[in-house]
């Protein structure tokens, strides 16, 4: 019983003493330079040109004109609903599939092509 009513007594002191006592207050002037805002906005500026230029694309295959046709009617057969184009870049021939503008939904379908097309991976691309 001692023990229960010392360690509320204890309990009582500490509460009292944190219900009196106050942290120090103050106030924060930030000054800022003006420049700082016109560099912000050109960054914006900046960032928006280049994000409205960039996509990204899965690249499924790269190399001989034969293999890269035997890819690209594969994955048309097998997934409609993604567009795959062939492009030629020397001295290889390279099959894209989609065009996605958030990286996010290029690797969810980048995961179920991975099955068919081990060698698949992510790719920033420009528009010309």
């Amino acid at each position: 019983m001692k023990k229960v009513a010392c360690k509320s007594l204890y309990l009582l002191f500490f509460l009292g003493i944190n219900f009196f006592s106050h942290a120090q207050e103050g106030d924060i002037n930030i000054k800022q330079d003006p420049k700082i805002d016109s560099l912000l906005n050109k960054k914006i500026e900046l960032d928006r040109e280049r994000y409205s230029k960039e996509y990204y694309t899965l690249q499924l295959y790269y190399g001989t004109l034969e293999k890269a046709n035997e890819i690209l009617d594969v994955s048309r057969e097998k997934f409609p609903n993604i567009t795959a184009e062939l492009s030629f870049e020397t001295p290889n021939y390279k099959v894209h599939a989609g065009r996605f503008k958030d990286k996010i939904k290029g690797l969810k379908t980048l995961d179920k092509l991975k099955p068919i097309f081990p060698s698949a991976f992510l790719l920033v691309k420009k528009k010309p």
